[in-house]
Formats: structure tokens, C-alpha cells, sequence
């Protein structure tokens, strides 16, 4: 017979990769950051402490073709006794084994959370190591299948280009396709999202009744002045941006480059006025087939410096002209997009603006693109309550950590941990003996 004490609740050690957060002095696995979700049920009857399903969903659709609940409520029942002690799930004496949560009990959980606190506890796991991930590199290209080369090898020659010296973030919005409210509106999710490995640090579900504008504070409100004093925050033509031009550098320290678009019409006309046919040129970036999937690409950059313009603290504008054209094709395309930015020339030049604005280019794509391909999050048709919104603060969390321990492709990872112990070790969960 099974006896629960032959399977104590273990302490998490630290795993051989890039995994637990280090508060403290002391090793904390996802278990313990996921104990900060506030647990909106009653406390009478609990079965299944929340930090355990929270945890369990993390595992369970962490390796490849687990993208909805019923494929994670199957992970947990395939798991192991030690695996499931390793949880704090609750034993039961009379059958004599651990009690596993049903796919209805993970649904009705998720769905009662906030999605804002499970991101903040989800990501709070994550910026303690990201100095970690960052200072190994030699590491990262160790056992990488072949495409996972290439990209690491594409990713050296961009090295190769000046690197900024601020942090930057992108702020965007996404919407999640297979996930309708019960008033048939859909559901929408912003995030922020660092440069470079495209790890989220914060995300927020926008209500039904209002839009991106009035979430974008709450949002950045969710990360530490440590990390946003100084550092440049992208976004791509969100309204009514002067609000949040003030927040920016009034209220957290941080700067700013917006791109400016039509929906900023007066804005938009004084910079598209601007005597560009006598500026020169500063800035070129060129990119050969090999680095832009099969397309050359040319992007030049035009910087002016400004005063008193209809926008609050701007101090520089930036055209950039880009002209890509397909290989084999003889005709290039042309567009050009004006971004403002409140750094003056001494603290931010033509290169270093060319990369941020390519850096958020980078994040809508990538990032995006790796939520609806790899974790076919447009797919999924989950509707209840906040539970679309909470499986992609989730599903950030995933990639952030694959990104981390050093994986270049998050599908060529998530295949790679198809073992149970690969998955526990990557979250500094540690099985029971």
C-alpha cells in the first residue's frame, strides 16, 4: 500500500540549468512565486492549494502538443507518485494514492483568477535569472539541433551590430482569436515585453468596455522602478500617447519612442513637414537574404532634432525608410515611418533608435507569432470567465523560461521536454526520492 510519508513534500534544491529564482540567498522554485495568486475561492473544502494547479498548468503545457486543459489534465494523470508529491497534492489514505485535479477543476480554477496577479507571480520567477541567461552564452549552442544552430548563428551576426546601451520594452496588444465573452466581443491581452529575448514581464487583460489606452499605466505599473528607470519603452501608434508620454518621464524616469501613424493626425502632419530632402541620411542597416528569410532589406534612417512640437518631452524625430524587396524580385517597395523620442542627440543616436524600432518590429512578430504557431493559442476556443487570458499569461511564462535556460527555438524545446524531469528541473521543482 501507498503510504503518503514515503513521498514528503521535497525542498527545492538548485536544478543544473538556468532555472530557480534566487531571493534572498535562498533558492525559490515556481511553486513558491505562484503561493503570491490570491485564491478567490473559500476556504471550506479546499482540495488542491492554488499554487499547485497553477503549478501543475505551467508543467503540464510546458512540452510540445499539451495546448489546452484536457492535454494538461492527461500530463497529470500520466504523472508519476514522486512527481505528484512533488506538487503538495493531497493523499488519499482509503484509495491509497495521491488525488489528481480533473480538467473541469483546472478550467473552473483558472477561470476564477485574475490574470494580471498570475502574470506578476508567473514573471516574478523569471527576472532573477534573466542575469543568469545572460552570462553564460558559450552554454546556450550546446546539444542544439540543427535549426537551433542557425538560429544561434544568425543570431552571432546580428551581434555584430551596435548593441543599445538602455534596456527597452515593448508595450503590445494581442488578441486571442478562438476566445469570445459571453456579450460575443473578443478577448484582448497587453503585454510588455522585453528586447532582445523577448521575455514578457507583464501583461493585463483589456475589459470589454474599454480599450489598450487606459490599461497601459496599469500595466507598467506592474514592473519595478529597477528595471524601468532609464529604459526606453516602444510603442507602435497607440492613441491618445501624450498621457502616456507624461507617465513615461514625469512619473517612472523612463523614455520613450512612439511611432506615429495617422490616428495622430496633427502629430503626424508636422513631421511629415519637416525639411527631410535636406537631412542627411546617417544611418543604414542592410540585410542579405540569409538574415531576412529569403528577402533584402534596406532600412535608412533620417534624425531631426526638434523643439516645440505637438507632442510632450519629444526631443528627437527619426524617419525611417525601409525597402524591402523578395529574392529573385528586381523592383523594391518603399515605407516610411516617423517615430518620436524624448532622448536628445547626446543620449540616443541614429543606430541606437534604428535598433529599438527594429526591436519592436521583432517582438510583434516573434512573439506573437510563437503564441499562435507553436502554443496554437488562436486555436483555442476557452472561454470561461478570465481563463483565456490566464492560459496566456501561462503561455508567456513558458516561453520565458524555455528563452532563458538557453533554447533559441521554443517548438524544438518543447519538444525536448517531453520527459517529466527535464520539465520539474526547468521550474526547480525537485520529485521525491
Amino acid at each position: 500500500m501507498f503510504v503518503p510519508s514515503s513521498f514528503p513534500i521535497a525542498t527545492p534544491v538548485r536544478p543544473p540549468v538556468l532555472t530557480a529564482a534566487v531571493v534572498g540567498g535562498q533558492v525559490r522554485d515556481l511553486i513558491d512565486e505562484l503561493g503570491r495568486v490570491a485564491d478567490p475561492r473559500s476556504p471550506l473544502g479546499l482540495r488542491y492549494a492554488l499554487p499547485s494547479l497553477l503549478a501543475l498548468a505551467v508543467c503540464a503545457m510546458t512540452p510540445a502538443g499539451h495546448d489546452s486543459l484536457t492535454a494538461a489534465a492527461e500530463w497529470c494523470q500520466r504523472a508519476a507518485p514522486e512527481e505528484l508529491a512533488a506538487f503538495g497534492l493531497p493523499y488519499d489514505v482509503l484509495r491509497g494514492r495521491f488525488r489528481i485535479p480533473s480538467e473541469k477543476t483546472l478550467r473552473r480554477v483558472l477561470g476564477l483568477l485574475d490574470p494580471a496577479e498570475v502574470g506578476a507571480a508567473g514573471f516574478a520567477y523569471l527576472p532573477p535569472i534573466m542575469h543568469q541567461a545572460t552570462s553564460a552564452p558559450a552554454a546556450r549552442t550546446r546539444g542544439l539541433i540543427e535549426r537551433e544552430q542557425r538560429r544561434a548563428h544568425r543570431q552571432a551576426l546580428d551581434s555584430d551590430r551596435p548593441t543599445p546601451k538602455r534596456r527597452a520594452y515593448a508595450v503590445d496588444g494581442k488578441c486571442l482569436r478562438g476566445a469570445h465573452r459571453p456579450d460575443g466581443s473578443r478577448v484582448f491581452v497587453l503585454s510588455a515585453v522585453r528586447h532582445g529575448d523577448g521575455v514578457t514581464l507583464a501583461s493585463r487583460e483589456i475589459g470589454a468596455k474599454t480599450n489598450e489606452i487606459p490599461e497601459f499605466q496599469p500595466l507598467l505599473d506592474q514592473i519595478a522602478d529597477t528595471d524601468l528607470t532609464g529604459a526606453v519603452i516602444t510603442v507602435d501608434a497607440l492613441p491618445e500617447q501624450r498621457a502616456h508620454a507624461h507617465y513615461l518621464v514625469e512619473q517612472r524616469a523612463a523614455h520613450y519612442l512612439f511611432t506615429v501613424k495617422a490616428n495622430q493626425r496633427k502629430v503626424a502632419a508636422q513631421l511629415v513637414g519637416l525639411p527631410w530632402k535636406d537631412v542627411p541620411v546617417i544611418h543604414r542597416d542592410d540585410h542579405d537574404p540569409h538574415d531576412a528569410h529569403g528577402r533584402r532589406e534596406q532600412r535608412h534612417v533620417q534624425v531631426v532634432t526638434v523643439d516645440g512640437l505637438l507632442f510632450p518631452h519629444a526631443r528627437q524625430v527619426v524617419r525611417i525608410t525601409r525597402k524591402p524587396r523578395k529574392a529573385g524580385m528586381k523592383r523594391w517597395s518603399t515605407e516610411t515611418v516617423y517615430a518620436i523620442t524624448d532622448l536628445p542627440a547626446g543620449q540616443a543616436g541614429a543606430a541606437e533608435i534604428a535598433s529599438w524600432a527594429r526591436g519592436h518590429w521583432t517582438v510583434e512578430n516573434t512573439v506573437h507569432w510563437c503564441r499562435d504557431s507553436t502554443f496554437n493559442e488562436d486555436k483555442s476556443q476557452v472561454r470561461a470567465h478570465s481563463t483565456p487570458a490566464v492560459l496566456a499569461a501561462v503561455r508567456d511564462l513558458i516561453r520565458g523560461a524555455l528563452k532563458l535556460a538557453g533554447h533559441v527555438n521554443i517548438a524544438s524545446a518543447r519538444r525536448a521536454h517531453t520527459d517529466r524531469h527535464q520539465v520539474l528541473a526547468l521550474y526547480g521543482i525537485t520529485r521525491s526520492p
